[in-house]
């Protein structure tokens, strides 16, 4: 396992569940039945520990303000305190602030969303504005949103948005290509938040392209706020890294084919056309884009 998956709660959960798998299938089953007691022990002691540390603290009039507001705020933290019962916030408050950490987001691109009710480990969106009627906000909730909301409340098992239309299907494309040449086959891959170079962004209005992940993508800047999006125009099939933009209307320059970068991509006037959108978030400073990477190029966990 990497050092990044092993500060991923939910990934070392998946982990240890995989290992006592494979320790069942090759080992005495007496021998399986004292490896789940030993990690169940080792859960319980480090729970109780974890809790004693937080009462001792309570106690000591310490657990309030800069400090309670850095252990909620840590992913890996919050992610421990969860597994635990021991968390200060309650799932509600937990995935209400995760929603508000890609409010931003969602609102540069013209949409918002609401809660619509949490049962069990189940929450179900109400996704507003063009985030409702755009068939990119499938992408949208599967990569911004549902990371936020994971990483906030690892209980949570499934996120549903009640009115969101599905994702326009076709033919895949090979966006590494930077003749525009199309590749079928499909490739199984995983989602990464890969960081930008502060640098890299156009510093007025424009755009321009980077790799990422191997990927092809363009950064526009419109204002203040950035969009990012794949280098491929789904009408020409050209690359749109030379593309113009103009306020809000991005042009491309082969075929004159406008997408609205405001509204996730759409095609401007008639076209069923829309650019594919990748989420991207600026905290602090600094700027992620979440981009598909291939399975097989991802390296052993």
């Amino acid at each position: 396992m990497s050092v990044e998956d092993s500060l991923d709660a939910r990934r070392v959960a998946e982990r240890v569940g995989v290992l006592l798998g494979e320790i069942g299938k090759i080992a005495d089953p007496r021998l399986t039945e004292r490896t789940e007691d030993l990690v169940s022990l080792l859960m319980q002691f480090y729970g109780a520990g974890i809790r004693r540390i937080l009462e001792t603290a309570d106690e000591a009039g310490m657990l309030e303000g800069r400090l309670l507001d850095g252990l909620v705020k840590d992913e890996l933290v919050s992610s421990i305190l969860v597994i635990h019962d021991l968390h200060p916030l309650d799932l509600p408050t937990r995935v209400q602030d995760a929603l508000d950490r890609v409010r931003p987001y969602l609102g540069s691109h013209g949409g918002g969303v609401e809660i619509a009710g949490i049962e069990g480990d189940v929450v179900r969106l109400t996704m507003e504005g063009s985030c409702s009627t755009c068939p990119s906000s499938e992408v949208t909730l599967n990569y911004a949103i549902e990371k936020a909301i994971l990483d906030a409340a690892p209980e949570i098992s499934r996120i549903q948005a009640e009115n969101v239309e599905p994702a326009v299907t076709g033919e895949l494309i090979q966006l590494g290509s930077r003749n525009g040449t199309a590749k079928t086959e499909a490739i199984e891959t995983r989602t990464e938040w890969l960081g930008l170079a502060s640098d890299a962004p156009p510093a007025t209005n424009g755009i321009v392209g980077v790799e990422l992940g191997g990927m092809r993508l363009i950064v526009c800047r419109a204002g203040d706020d950035l969009y990012a999006y794949r280098d491929f125009c789904p009408n020409c099939r050209s690359a749109l890294d030379t593309a113009v933009l103009k306020e809000t209307v991005l042009a491309c320059r082969t075929c004159g084919h406008g997408f609205d970068i405001r509204l996730a991509g759409r095609s401007v006037g008639d076209g069923a056309f829309h650019l594919d959108p990748l989420p991207l978030l600026a905290e602090a400073g600094a700027i992620r884009i979440a981009v598909p990477v291939p399975v097989h190029a991802a390296g052993p966990a």
